[in-house]
């Protein structure tokens, strides 16, 4: 049908089209000298008289002009819809056509993928489905199933690199396996350990702080209720005093007193002041571990 489809010019005019142009051209030219604004100083009216002439004029050659092109275009008009009436219907043809090419291809790709699954089951790899390394680009006839392969193989390999990488990486291993399962983007993977890295930093300084916060509170508490207990102290002293005068009892200015009390630090400094209360003759009784 291609070769017989020749689309043939029996007869073809060009740039035959008399008009009397040309002596609109000069009558139009010399018309306008008489329009010039140097004729109308002082006469607002009769220039508005002369402008609306000119406008008709113009509206009526353009009506002219459009008329004129579209009778000469007519025949073109009709060449072009004729044509494009052809091609659709040729299209409609192809299109059926299309579907039988298309059915074809997809039995053939299914067959490829068929071969290409059966090839990945023999490397026995399950960190990840083929889905996740597919190439569609496999399918194409153009690519031999060797380099399909080779690809596949390439694929795996590395994996096994970007897992011994990650293992490497020495922190948040089991973390960072499936994350980069999922991604298979080595470099995003590191960078997501790093930043874990970063976060668990930011969150032990920020535990630390707050303890030193806590404890720093603590001690202030434990401060202001001893400088309240020793005021007290001093605010009774001379009350008891007198009683144990008047009693005849000796005065003790600086009598035994019990506390209990319940420590908590490090080892080390529980050591250290357990031994400075020995050194200090301050009897105590240890309760439990």
């Amino acid at each position: 049908m291609a070769d017989n489809l020749e689309l043939l010019v029996i007869e073809k005019k060009e740039g035959v089209l008399l008009t009397n142009i040309d002596k609109l051209e000069t009558f139009v030219q010399e018309k306008l000298k008489e329009y010039t604004p140097e004729n109308y100083k002082g006469d607002a009216d009769a220039a508005k008289k002369d402008r609306a002439t000119l406008n008709t004029s113009k509206k009526t050659l353009a009506q002219e002009r459009i008329k004129v092109i579209k009778e000469l275009m007519k025949p073109f008009e009709d060449f072009e819809t004729r044509c494009k009436a052809l091609e659709k219907n040729i299209d409609a043809a192809a299109g059926a056509l299309d579907e039988i090419v298309k059915a074809k291809e997809t039995a053939e790709k299914e067959i490829k993928r068929a071969g290409i699954t059966e090839f990945f089951i023999t490397r026995q790899f399950s960190l990840v489905p083929l889905e996740k390394i597919f190439d569609d680009r496999w399918l194409n006839k153009t690519v031999k199933m060797k380099d399909v392969q080779e690809e596949i193989d390439a694929k795996i390999k590395k994996i096994y690199a970007d897992i011994k990488t990650i293992e490497a990486f020495g922190v948040d291993v089991e973390t960072l396996k499936p994350l980069y399962l999922e991604t298979l983007d080595i470099g995003a993977t590191i960078e997501r350990g790093r930043a874990i890295q970063e976060n668990r930093a930011r969150l032990a300084k920020e535990a630390e702080e707050r303890a030193e916060r806590e404890q720093r509170a603590k001690m202030q508490e434990q401060q202001t209720e001893l400088a309240k207990e020793e005021i007290k102290a001093q605010q009774t002293a001379p009350v008891a005093s007198l009683a144990q005068q008047a009693a005849g009892v000796p005065v003790d200015e600086d009598p035994e007193m019990t506390y209990t009390l319940r420590f908590k630090a490090k080892k080390s400094v529980l050591f250290a002041l357990r031994q400075y209360m020995i050194d200090n003759k301050i009897e105590y009784e240890k309760l439990e571990d």
